[in-house]
Order: structure tokens, then C-alpha cells, then sequence
């Protein structure tokens, strides 16, 4: 018999007046329509990821009469040549599209790459939240997928790997009278012993869970909790021991024990990872700290353990010299009041212009960024130090565009 977990669900969520951060804003580019990443001899498995001194990243392919396939490649930052590919087919039964109304890291992968899909006019997309990163293990062999069954709308778990082969996790819908499964979210333990999901039942209650990889695919038991459901939100993992945390625009510091994200009417914040049991970020269970209104930070990753990179909050700084720049605050430094303190905000790294721009991928040691560039229609990448005054040097490989306007950056390591 399986045993059921109900995962702990400390919550950070919203209160408090309205105001125009009601909603996650859009930042950065969306993919252009129909295009992948990876060249024409991108092979299945070919080879393995480095472990430094790789850029990785994501596309998906949705053709009009063939299955989808989503394509993880590996680039050499320092010549942007093409040094690993791996390919996805993905299942039938897989939930691939907004349409079929179930949530899944793999839908936002693929949802600008359907034919006749538009382009966006602000370039790529911005450093992949974790979530997506997480829907692959660590060395990129296996992809979580949620499965559906056309017929019952019922939604389950699995993964499939580069040969094609499809493992179900979620066992078959039961004959007893009761509930639609709905299981969604999926996302792989990064040592890939486990897929985690989240699942809803007909009230709008959330458990986090996960279901082994191996035997019969238990669900694992964590700790007891519900809490409701959040529209938009994702399920990223952190830490060892793992925790799931569920919540909008999630995104872990490097040592598991922070994480930046989204709360409705209460705009960024920097939440305390639970030691235990998961988190549905959305108030009063969780310690959570807002980010300062005059900090400006829409949060696009972290540079190390306590140090957020940002970007302005609302698309134009509040600051001129801070216009379309980016710059580091010091989440360490937080104390809950309503102004930031002194010496959290870092300078501008680069200088103030009237281009769009979007940080593209941080690299994990922390000291370098790439950003998009969009002037008009013109795209160009810039390389930058992570440090007040930096001089962007601009990436002049051809290779490079194919890279890094396609898809997601998943990781620069």
C-alpha cells in the first residue's frame, strides 16, 4: 500500500492594499516562435555535461504534425561552440500546452514555440526560474512530464529519457467513486532518486509530494499540511534533505536555504527555506521578508548565498543612473522595514541607457552575467562583471545568437 504524503505547508502569502504589483510583471523576452536551439547534428545522449565551463540551455520544438521534442545543449561560453546536445521526445500524453489547463514546468518551456505562435517585441526570455532547471536531474539524462488522460482529464507523473521511453509514475486511475487525479508540476530531484509534483483535490486544497523512481514508484511520506491554491504559481526544490516550495517566480539561493518570490498584493520577498516538510508561499507560516519599494528589485537570480541580482522592478527605474541597469542587493541585510537599509543596494553595474535589457544567465560562481540587449529591433549578448561601474564587453560570436536567443538559459556552471 502506498503511503500518502501530505507535505508540510508553512505559507508566505498576501495581505495588504493594492497596488501595481497586484501581479507578476512580464520581464524579458519570450522565445522567437517555432525555433530551437542545437544544430543539425545534435545528437540523443552524445556525450556528458561538463561541470564547468558550460552554458546550458533549453528549447522546444512543438511541429504541427509531429510530436514535440524539447532539445538541452551544451555552449562553450568562451567560443560558443556547441559541445553536448541532448533531445526529448515528448509524449503524447504529456501536457505540453496552456490549452489543456494543467500546470506544468514543460508548458512554459514550450509555450511560445507553437506554430503561428507571435514573437515578443522585448527580446529573450529572462534566466529560467528554477523551476524550469528543475525539470531535468542533474546530468540532464531524464525529463519530468505530466501526464493527462484526455478522456478523464485526470493528471499523473513521469519521466522519460532521451531514447524515447516514457516510466509512469502515478498509477492508473481507481474504480471507486472519488476525486479526478490531478497531480501537476512535476520536477525532478536533482540527484534523481525522485519526481516531485504538487496535487490539488476538488476544493483547491495543495499537498507537495514526490514519487520515487524506483520500485513502485511510492508516494514519499514528509509531513501533514494543505493549503490553497495559488493561479500562476510553480513548485521549485531546495536544499539536502530536499524540500518543495510552491509559489510564484521561485527562485533558490545556491545553499538551499533562501529564496526569492512573487506575493500577490505584497510584491517580492525573500523567504526563509523551511528546514523540514515544503513551503506554499503564501502568508503567515513562513518567515518572509519583503523587498523595500526603494530597493526597486525585480529578483532575477542570486549570486551567492545572501546577495540577489536586480533589475528594475517595473520595467524603468525609479533612479536614472539605475535606467534599464541592474544591481545587487544584500538580502542579509533585510529587516522588514518599508526602506531599504543602508549599504543593501548596490550601484549600477552598467551604465544607464535606453535599451531594454535582460540579464540572459548568471554564471554559478557568481561574478559574471550575460544580458540581452534590444535597441529597436536590433538584438545584441553583452558579458558583464557583477559589480558596480562594470564595462559590458559584447559578445561578437555568430554562434552566440543562436544560443542565447532561443529558449531558456538554464545554467551557466
Amino acid at each position: 500500500m502506498l503511503a500518502v504524503a501530505a507535505v508540510l505547508l508553512p505559507l508566505v502569502a498576501g495581505c495588504g492594499g493594492g497596488h501595481e504589483d497586484a501581479d507578476p510583471g512580464a520581464k524579458g523576452a519570450k522565445a522567437t516562435a517555432g525555433q530551437q536551439g542545437g544544430g543539425k547534428n545534435a545528437g540523443q545522449g552524445s556525450g556528458a555535461f561538463p561541470d564547468k565551463g558550460v552554458l546550458v540551455t533549453a528549447s522546444c520544438t512543438v511541429p504541427a504534425s509531429k510530436p514535440a521534442s524539447v532539445t538541452v545543449t551544451g555552449w562553450d561560453p568562451t567560443t560558443w561552440k556547441q559541445t553536448v546536445s541532448r533531445t526529448f521526445t515528448v509524449p503524447a500524453e504529456a501536457v505540453v500546452a496552456e490549452a489543456d489547463d494543467v500546470a506544468s514546468p514543460l508548458v512554459e518551456l514550450c509555450a511560445d514555440n507553437f506554430p503561428g505562435a507571435g514573437t515578443s517585441e522585448d527580446g529573450p526570455r529572462a534566466v529560467a526560474a528554477t523551476r524550469l532547471r528543475q525539470l531535468f536531474d542533474k546530468d540532464f539524462s531524464r525529463m519530468a512530464v505530466v501526464l493527462i488522460d484526455r478522456e478523464t482529464e485526470a493528471t499523473g507523473v513521469g519521466y522519460v529519457d532521451t531514447s524515447g521511453k516514457l516510466t509512469k509514475l502515478s498509477g492508473e486511475q481507481g474504480e471507486d467513486f472519488g476525486d479526478t487525479p490531478k497531480e501537476e508540476n512535476a520536477v525532478f530531484a536533482q540527484d534523481g532518486s525522485a519526481v516531485w509534483f504538487t496535487e490539488t483535490d476538488s476544493s483547491d486544497r495543495v499537498r507537495i509530494a514526490s514519487r520515487s523512481v524506483a520500485g513502485d514508484h511510492a508516494v514519499t511520506e514528509q509531513a501533514g499540511g494543505d493549503g490553497e491554491y495559488m493561479d500562476g504559481a510553480g513548485l521549485a526544490l531546495a536544499g539536502d534533505p530536499v524540500r518543495g516550495l510552491f509559489g510564484k517566480e521561485v527562485r533558490i539561493s545556491p545553499d538551499g536555504r533562501k529564496a526569492t518570490a512573487f506575493i500577490t498584493w505584497q510584491g517580492y520577498n525573500v523567504v526563509d527555506v523551511p528546514q523540514r516538510g515544503a513551503a506554499l508561499l503564501k502568508a503567515k507560516r513562513v518567515r518572509a521578508t519583503a523587498i523595500p519599494f526603494d530597493a526597486d528589485c525585480y529578483p532575477y537570480g542570486w549570486v551567492d548565498d545572501r546577495t540577489v541580482l536586480c533589475g528594475p522592478r517595473l520595467g524603468k527605474a525609479d533612479d536614472p543612473k539605475r535606467n534599464n541597469s541592474f544591481w545587487t542587493l544584500d538580502a542579509s541585510r533585510l529587516d522588514g522595514t518599508a526602506d531599504a537599509p543602508k549599504g543593501a543596494v548596490g550601484g549600477p553595474i552598467i551604465p544607464a541607457t535606453d535599451r531594454k535589457n535582460t540579464v540572459r544567465a548568471i554564471a554559478r560562481e557568481g561574478k559574471q552575467m550575460i544580458f540581452a540587449s534590444l535597441q529597436g529591433t536590433r538584438l545584441e549578448f553583452f558579458v558583464s562583471a557583477i559589480a558596480p561601474g562594470a564595462t559590458p564587453k559584447k559578445i561578437t560570436a555568430g554562434s552566440a545568437e543562436r544560443a542565447l536567443s532561443v529558449g531558456d538559459v538554464l545554467e551557466w556552471r
